[in-house]
């Protein structure tokens, strides 16, 4: 390696060391990724080409420290084994560069995906996790028309719509990843004619039997959580384990009935669901408002 490649390589180095960031561990580094993750991808996108900055400096460190041995024994031959270590790092990284660009195209459509839906449709909540800690979620809003209420749900969740002569029936069903969970988390269902408090009562139990529930004793579980709007009486029905809790509220268009499942403790398969369905549910009627 000649001096003016040595002092070029070394400058190289120095560059690259005063550009990297100055966290104080790896572990500080993902707890603040992990921190920042959900409301700033293009951080993340910074991170990563971090990480090939790094990995660039440790290839040249390596071919430095090749070189340097070369030189100072005073090989000849040494020059082709010093350009190859000196060239191979830099092809490296363009390499890297390169899908890292490709990447970073990737992540700004992802990115536009989620400015769209963040100006109007959806917003950031702050919550109390399943281990007690504050954080946020990202929520959408859910707003129909026809339907004089406005709330806010998890924006992985899944919505289902169902319109028939009976009348609309608004779903949302909880997905953790794995795909849809049922029963349903919450439900909105409105006739579409306007009956009076008793036959929109029986209407809506006879649907209940006919999706095989059946009437029990209610516990008032609507009631403990909190509801929006003049409830009037609380119904429970039960299938397979499953609770269907139930509360018609009185708004000036009619009759809405609110549903949300909770699940036996005999039901082995569904009783991990119960703590998340509590806790979506509560997000949901916290954000729950009548538009008039």
């Amino acid at each position: 390696m000649s001096r003016n490649n040595f002092d070029e390589t070394m400058e190289r180095l120095n560059k690259y060391y005063e550009k990297m960031p100055t966290q104080s561990s790896s572990a500080d580094i993902m707890a603040n990724i992990k921190k920042r993750k959900k409301r700033n991808w293009s951080w993340a996108r910074s991170y990563q080409r971090w990480q090939v900055a790094a990995l660039v400096v440790l290839m040249l460190g390596i071919g430095y420290v090749l070189g340097a041995s070369q030189f100072s024994g005073g090989n000849e031959s040494a020059s082709p084994i010093d350009s190859a270590s000196d060239q191979a790092p830099m092809e490296s990284m363009s390499i890297m560069m390169a899908e890292e660009e490709a990447a970073d195209q990737e992540a700004v459509g992802e990115n536009r995906i989620l400015e769209s839906l963040t100006d109007e449709e959806t917003k950031w909540i702050q919550i109390v996790d399943e281990e007690g800690m504050n954080d946020e979620k990202l929520v959408r809003r859910l707003e129909i028309e026809g339907l004089s209420f406005t709330t806010y749900y998890d924006h992985e969740f899944e919505l289902e719509q169902v319109t028939n002569e009976q009348g609309q029936s608004i779903k949302i069903f909880a997905n953790y990843g794995q795909g849809r969970v049922e029963p349903v988390l919450f439900e909105v269902h409105k006739f579409a004619d306007s009956n009076s408090y008793d036959q929109a009562v029986e209407a809506y139990k006879t649907m209940m039997s006919e999706s095989g529930y059946s009437e029990v004793e209610a516990n008032n579980y609507f009631e403990t959580i909190g509801v929006p709007g003049q409830g009037v009486e609380e119904f429970m029905f039960e299938k397979d384990g499953m609770y269907a809790h139930v509360v018609p509220v009185e708004h000036v268009d009619g009759y809405y009935f609110l549903r949300t499942s909770s699940f036996s403790i005999d039901n082995t398969e569904m009783i991990e669901y119960s703590e998340g369905f509590s806790r979506e549910l509560k997000v949901i009627l916290d954000e729950f408002s009548w538009v008039y």
